[in-house]
């Protein structure tokens, strides 16, 4: 199999690591050749890694099993999806006000986006910067640059994360010996193959139950208006019924069974082994009261945001493996009663899964979208050519060496060992890119240091003192 157009996605996830390989098809669509996924309950909690180790030990077990599926191919790096209960969405406005009528343009424009990529959050960074529309007087503009004004507005929602997020998440994968092509937030992948072009203008609601953590992203007008993670999910109501107990493979079991269906009498019963039976309806309502918990922190999130859901004409759309909960869909459509809802079993991008094992329905936004989003080519070939001492095994049946050692298991250790030394280039060539094309904070404190003092006056813009203050902090 041709690997010169694969890309390898991995996904973050609370319950699991999963990885997909896939390439893009010339009809816009996708096609998945590998899937695999890893437990990871005991080392990722609410989507945050939080033992480098064992998560290192998840990653390679998960790339020995994607690559057998692609002929001697080596992977070199990976397109990774990370979120966590520490992602959250933060708006800050940047503002110029020129001496004169100026034609905006584009340094002033970069400038502004510079402004606010320096913008200080303690204990957090700045892992991507939405634009907003930019404003002029009480008009609203996508793109600016071109326009006569003597005062520009510009809008930017910050996503944040925790410090030691992405630096956990970036050892993980070293000590695994594999490099990171791109780290892309979760949610905002997975917003661009579940939601339409159509949905995302009139505005809408995504919401991600997954397992330990409850993603929302309002959208408006075609942007991300709002971001936020509930740390609650499909295992807190696993846990839930864990007090009934259960164990935590029987409630499992139990509540994807039962999930929010109303049983059918009071006095209904499910046995669960031969000396031991529950009451439906104490399932029913353990279920009910944390869904219902987890539905008004939903809620609270929305209004939070700004926006009402009058407003948001395309409603609610779910994803997650939450969605799989029997009763759902009824129970969803009465909470937002008059909104419309759309449960995103399947992304809008046509994907061909037929080689590969197809994730749990919903769950497999973040990796399609991290295959569609990829660029580069994920791995390396290994030629495995027929060495004249391996001929020479075929013919005369030699199969020890002089030692009386397998003459076998040599070779084995030598293709091994050239296997690792072509990792170990090839984790050397991404380090080299990765070091080109980092330098965006970078280039920019670079770009103000060497400009100093008449920064202001080369790009023709004067910030007010509140400006200067902001700047010099």
């Amino acid at each position: 199999m041709a690997t010169n157009d694969l890309i390898v996605a991995i996904e973050l996830g609370s319950s699991k690591i999963a990885g997909a390989v896939g390439r893009k098809r010339p009809d816009g669509g996708l096609q998945v050749v590998a899937y695999a996924s890893e437990p990871a309950s005991g080392f990722v909690r609410r989507g945050v890694v939080y033992n480098i180790d064992k998560t290192a030990q998840c990653l390679t077990d998960l790339v020995n099993r994607l690559e057998p599926e692609l002929n001697n191919a080596t992977i070199e790096q990976a397109y990774v999806g990370v979120g966590g209960y520490t992602l959250h969405s933060k708006l800050n406005t940047v503002v110029r006000t020129l001496e004169e009528e100026t034609r905006v343009s584009d340094a002033i424009v970069t400038g502004m986006e510079e402004e606010n990529a320096m913008k200080q959050y303690p204990g957090h960074n700045i892992l991507v910067m939405v634009s907003q529309e930019y404003k002029i007087g009480n008009n609203s503009l996508n793109d600016p640059v071109g326009v006569n004004c003597t005062r520009l507005e510009g809008n930017y929602l910050n996503i944040l994360a925790r410090t030691s997020v992405m630096d956990n998440t970036g050892k993980s994968f070293e000590l695994a010996k594999v490099n990171i092509a791109n780290d892309s937030i979760a949610p905002l992948v997975a917003a661009d193959v579940l939601l339409t072009e159509n949905e995302r203008r009139q505005g809408c609601v995504l919401v991600d139950f997954g397992a330990d953590t409850t993603t929302v992203s309002v959208y408006k007008n075609g942007y991300l208006r709002f971001l936020t993670v509930i740390p609650m999910g499909g295992q807190s109501i696993t846990r839930d019924l864990c007090s009934l107990q259960l164990d935590e493979q029987e409630a499992e079991r139990i509540k994807r069974e039962f999930g929010l269906v109303f049983p059918t009498s009071s006095d209904e019963t499910v046995q669960l082994d031969a000396s031991r039976s529950i009451e439906v309806r104490k399932v029913h309502d353990v279920i009910e009261a944390r869904f219902e918990e987890i539905l008004l922190n939903v809620c609270h999130q929305i209004e939070a945001s700004g926006y009402e859901m009058k407003n948001l004409l395309a409603g609610v759309v779910c994803c997650g493996g939450g969605i799989n909960l029997k009763g759902i869909e009824n129970v969803l459509a009465q909470k937002f009663q008059p909104t419309k809802v759309r449960l995103a079993h399947n992304t809008v991008v046509p994907v061909d899964w037929a080689t590969a094992e197809c994730p749990e329905n919903g769950t497999q936004g973040v990796l399609v979208g991290l295959l569609m989003a990829g660029e580069e080519c994920c791995f390396q070939e290994v030629p495995m050519e027929i060495q004249p001492e391996d001929y020479k095994v075929a013919v005369t049946g030699n199969l020890f060496d002089d030692n009386g050692e397998s003459a076998q298991d040599a070779r084995d250790k030598k293709r091994e060992e050239e296997r690792q030394r072509k990792r170990e280039e090839a984790a050397k060539r991404a380090e080299e890119r990765k070091e080109k094309q980092k330098g965006f904070l970078s280039g920019i404190m670079k770009k103000i240091k060497s400009v100093g003092e008449n920064f202001e006056k080369e790009i023709g813009v004067f910030l007010s003192d509140d400006d200067k203050d902001d700047n010099n902090k």
